[in-house]
């Protein structure tokens, strides 16, 4: 598995990456998954990038060409000021439309206060850019969550419930605005989905958006909430859309 890790990120980068993985199978896995991804995507025309803990980009000309994946426990995200020395993520971006980033082992934080760990979370660049300017810990749920198991039976009905808590914890419906606005007032950092005018294609070509992609902004604001059905694997999802506006 470590080997298949190592192949992965010297694809997306084009050289030879070095590796500081994190102890244990389980760190691993969640790993293998996450530069499994990268490469899948990377084959279906997007561009792929590995990025230090400061946003800066890995390039193959870089002597040091290390990707360091998070160890000990989940934490926030760093603020870029602590150098490039924490956790390295993976950025994402179809031609002419918008960035992303992989993330692995942040901690969230959800309506009712508590913290959530997201083994794999897909979160706008943008909503990430932010968050290092100071570090922190994002509000709200990203776009993609994925909880990574790495047994040799299929996991028990109550860890799925488990996981499924933690993402209601996480996303924010109509029901919860006054809540949310009273609990979080000012500018706390959520990361609401959304679809913008035109939406971007971003994971168009994995058929689980129907086309369009959510963007994320910063703040509370009124919303509204849809739903859509899956087309891959017949599961309702809700999808919130924040919109901001001046002066409120």
């Amino acid at each position: 598995m470590i080997n298949a890790v190592r192949n992965a990120l010297n694809s997306v980068l084009g050289s030879v990456a070095g590796l500081n993985s994190a102890a244990g199978a389980g760190r691993i896995f969640e790993l293998y998954l996450m530069t499994g991804i990268a490469v899948e995507l990377q084959t279906r025309g997007f561009d792929v990038w590995l990025q230090r803990s400061d946003g800066s980009r890995i390039l193959p000309t870089d002597v040091d060409r290390t990707f360091i994946q998070r160890g000990g426990g989940p934490s926030s995200l760093p603020p870029a000021s602590a150098g490039p020395g924490n956790a390295s993520v993976i950025g994402l971006r179809k031609p002419s439309g918008s960035e992303w980033e992989v993330w692995n082992g942040i901690q969230f934080r959800g309506r009712s206060g508590g913290t959530h760990e997201i083994d794999i979370a897909l979160v706008p660049k943008t909503v990430a850019d932010q968050l290092r300017t100071t570090g922190g810990m994002p509000f709200g749920r990203p776009r993609v969550s994925i909880e990574c198991k790495d047994v040799g039976q299929p996991g028990s009905v109550d860890e799925m419930r488990a996981f499924v808590a933690r993402l209601y914890d996480l996303t924010v419906l109509q029901g919860h605005e006054p809540y949310v606005q009273a609990q979080y007032p000012g500018p706390a950092m959520g990361i609401y989905p959304g679809s913008p005018t035109g939406g971007d294609v971003l994971l168009g070509s994995l058929d689980l958006l129907g086309g369009k992609s959510p963007y994320f902004q910063r703040g509370s604001a009124p919303h509204r909430v849809q739903q859509r059905r899956c087309s891959n694997d017949r599961l309702l999802w809700s999808r919130t859309a924040f919109v901001h506006y001046v002066g409120q």
